[in-house]
């Protein structure tokens, strides 16, 4: 940019967990970026608060962008309905955008509606897919963080010629952590699991059989909030396991503690089509971490891994026994032998971010 180009960004003061909440300023300034963030009600992570919480966002969004008359927009879509406001404030500014497509949520909402409804689940599919067509059809470029999300977009119809990767990365903050070595005089074995506890990740039908399964030896330790978490607790309760703790959601820094203090990291998505083609930000975090990782995961998330991280070993969503096994292999691995620079090298977020903007400055 230059000297005399101004960067607005948009966004929500922090409301994911209800139970963690960060302070921060409403507008922020640095040089010529200026940050502005929109007070939100608070939700549970359920559909309905969600909507009513992006609805209050919308609003005081579009508003603000008006005000401040853009030449260009990018939006990001970890919410396709961020994406579409994004769109919509574009066509009403008459000027172009971009995204910025990190789910696919047509799929999602539909394969997690059709467990409930055929109907609701089909419908949902249908008007989801309209919108995400207009807005990637109408957009002057597409980056995805997934290299699996190119080819269903293709097929429903959208033109994918001007889309581009560039997928997550390895934030700073990770990139020159000591290597921990795993303890294996240790009594009990750590396994953790850090992130959002929702339908997506499905612990409750995973978690507490594996704990039970392995016993006192091992301590199952969950950090992270969200709309599932009743269902875990559920759960460990009718599965009888006191092995399993779960921690409120914690500041980076605090995190990265438990991280060190862990022996294995754990990580699950439920196997439904839309996730097969996702590629979740937290294998970045995980592999600059040096430990063994478990991961129940299939589709191009599975393969990603195999190709990229020889600590890992994975086994199939929902499979209490592969879970089981995974973890018993993965007490065995040989972790300081093996050279992790070439990751951090190919996906330092640094460098890929960018790429992105030299990408996106091609475009305009």
């Amino acid at each position: 940019m230059k000297d005399e180009d101004e960067l607005h960004i948009i966004t929500t003061h922090p409301n994911r967990y209800e139970d963690h909440r960060v302070k921060a300023e409403n507008i922020e300034i640095h040089g010529n970026i200026t940050v502005h963030r929109i007070s939100v009600p608070s939700h549970r992570s359920g559909m309905v608060s969600q909507a009513r919480t992006f609805t209050a966002y919308a609003l005081a969004a579009y508003k603000l962008s008006n005000n401040l008359n853009p030449d260009f927009l990018i939006g990001t879509t970890s919410r396709l309905m961020t994406g579409v406001l994004t769109g919509i404030s574009a066509r009403k500014l008459g000027c172009k955008f971009f995204i910025d497509l990190r789910d696919i949520f047509s799929e999602t909402i539909s394969d997690i509606f059709s467990q409930k409804s055929t109907l609701l689940g089909f419908s949902s599919k249908t008007f989801f897919s309209l919108l995400e067509r207009w807005l990637f059809n109408k957009a002057i470029g597409v980056n995805v963080v997934s290299a699996g999300f190119p080819e269903y977009f293709q097929t429903k119809g959208v033109d994918i010629s001007n889309w581009s990767f560039f997928p997550n990365g390895v934030d700073k903050e990770f990139l020159n952590l000591p290597f921990v070595e795993n303890k294996n005089s240790k009594n009990i074995k750590t396994v953790l699991y850090a992130g959002n506890i929702g339908s997506g990740q499905g612990l409750e039908t995973i978690l507490p059989a594996t704990a039970k399964r392995m016993g006192r030896g091992y301590r199952f330790l969950v950090i992270g909030g969200g709309g599932a978490s009743s269902r875990l607790i559920d759960a460990m309760k009718s599965n009888n396991v006191n092995n399993i703790e779960i921690l409120p959601p914690v500041k980076r820094e605090k995190l990265i503690e438990y991280y060190k203090g862990a022996d294995i990291l754990f990580l699950h998505l439920n196997d439904i089509p839309a996730f097969r083609r996702v590629l979740p930000s937290k294998i970045f975090e995980y592999t600059a971490l040096r430990k063994p990782i478990v991961a129940g995961l299939v589709g191009y998330s599975a393969q990603f891994m195999l190709d990229n991280v020889p600590y890992a070993t994975i086994f199939n969503s929902g499979d209490v026994d592969g879970f089981v096994d995974a973890i018993k292999k993965s007490e065995n691995l040989e972790m300081k032998s093996i050279n992790i620079s070439p990751f951090f090298e190919k996906y330092s977020r640094e460098k890929i971010m960018n790429k992105m903007a030299k990408h996106i400055f091609s475009l305009l």
